[in-house]
């Protein structure tokens, strides 16, 4: 990798990061949940263009339409995670979406299938394949996605999640941090006020 040259895509330079951290790896392998656009604010994009591939879960229909024409080498989910396989009713502003009503910014809604992070996995991870990180950035959903997730039998070398609740910067970590404790994570760092990195 050239960090020179390195372009970054992503929101607050969190794919910057996960390349220092992942420069001697190879097309390695990533899941991005609430994955949202693939070329705008991506966390994805610069592993994806320097040969990564991964797993993409977006719910939102127009953003999984360009997930499906520009990351052609990824599987792309449309449906949401979450603790249990379920049907819920997503708050949908075209640009941003969440299943909490409380940060909902819009009245509009779309009902979603829900899937568990242990069924997406089981289902869609290669065999004895490595997953490099999994970036969650779901808009105050993130402890249903954690409390889902199988530590055992698919662990991320590194987690990077959005820290604070949607549209503010009050910090929301204290909801979720501690699954990831629990499961023999450590905090690693933060970045701006965005997103926590766990090792």
């Amino acid at each position: 990798l050239n960090f020179y040259n390195f372009t970054s895509y992503s929101q607050c330079l969190e794919d910057f990061i996960l390349y220092c951290i992942f420069y001697d790896i190879d097309k390695g392998f990533y899941i991005d949940i609430g994955a949202n656009d693939p070329n705008k604010i991506s966390v994805t994009k610069a592993f994806y263009l320097n040969g990564w591939h991964g797993i993409n879960i977006e719910p939102l229909p127009e953003a999984f339409s360009d997930l499906l024409k520009y990351r052609t080498r990824d599987i792309n989910l449309n449906y949401g995670a979450g603790l249990k396989d379920d049907n819920l009713i997503l708050y949908s502003s075209g640009v941003g979406s969440s299943l909490n009503k409380t940060f909902a910014r819009t009245s509009k809604t779309i009902n979603i299938e829900i899937h568990s992070m242990s069924k997406i996995c089981n289902k869609y991870v290669p065999k004895n394949k490595d997953i490099e990180f999994c970036k969650i950035d779901v808009e105050g959903y993130e402890k249903n996605v954690l409390l889902g997730y199988d530590f055992i039998n698919f662990r991320p070398k590194v987690f990077c999640i959005e820290s604070t609740l949607p549209g503010i910067s009050i910090p929301g970590y204290n909801e979720w941090e501690y699954i990831l404790l629990e499961n023999g994570y450590k905090f690693g760092f933060q970045y701006a006020i965005k997103f926590f990195i766990y090792m």
